[in-house]
C-alpha cells in the first residue's frame, strides 16, 4: 500500500515485494483447497447422487471424489490431500503476486515520470491520473500471461 498523500516517505521496492509475496502465500493457503475441490468436482465424470441411492451413499461418493485416496483416512490427512501440486502453486501464486503487486507501482512510477504530463494534457488532471494507473495495470496484466504455464502445472499435479 502507498503511504498517505503528501508523505515525505516513499515506499521501498523491498516492502512492495515482501508485501506482494506475503499476499501470495496467504492467498495460496486460503484458496488452494477450495480450488482443488472445485477442480475435482468439475473433472468428476460419475454421478454423485442418483436414483435409489441413500444420502449416506451419496455422501460417501462425494467424499471419494473430493478426497480421492485419502477418503478413508483421518481428518488431517483429508485436509492435506487438498494441497496437491503445492510447490507449483506456490511458485505460480507468489511469483504472480510479486509481479502484479510489486510491478504495477514500478510501472506506474515509470509512466508518471516519463509520460505524466502527456496523460494530464490528454485526459485532464483527475482523469489523467486514473488513466495512468489503468495503463500501468494493463501493461502488468499483459506480462502476467507469461506465468500461466505454472498454473497449468499446479492443475496437472
Amino acid at each position: 500500500m502507498s503511504p498517505p498523500g503528501n508523505s515525505k516517505y516513499k515506499e521501498s521496492g523491498t516492502a512492495r515485494l515482501l508485501g506482494a509475496g506475503t499476499s501470495g502465500i496467504l492467498e495460496l493457503f486460503t484458496f488452494h483447497p477450495v480450488d482443488t475441490v472445485a477442480k475435482r468436482l468439475m473433472s468428476n465424470t460419475e454421478r454423485i447422487h442418483g436414483p435409489g441411492q441413500t444420502t449416506a451413499q451419496s455422501l460417501s461418493k462425494l467424499n471419494q471424489v473430493i478426497f480421492r485416496d485419502a477418503a478413508a483416512k483421518a481428518t488431517i490427512s483429508k485436509y492435506l490431500s487438498l494441497f496437491p501440486g503445492l510447490g507449483y502453486a506456490a511458485g505460480y501464486k507468489v511469483a504472480q503476486r510479486m509481479y502484479k503487486f510489486g510491478g504495477q507501482p514500478v510501472a506506474r512510477d515509470f509512466l508518471e515520470h516519463h509520460y505524466g504530463q502527456s496523460f494530464t494534457r490528454a485526459f485532464g488532471d483527475r482523469n489523467g491520473k486514473a488513466m495512468l494507473h489503468a495503463t500501468a495495470g494493463s501493461l502488468i496484466g499483459i506480462g502476467e500471461v507469461a506465468l500461466l504455464p505454472l498454473d497449468v502445472l499446479k492443475i496437472k499435479r
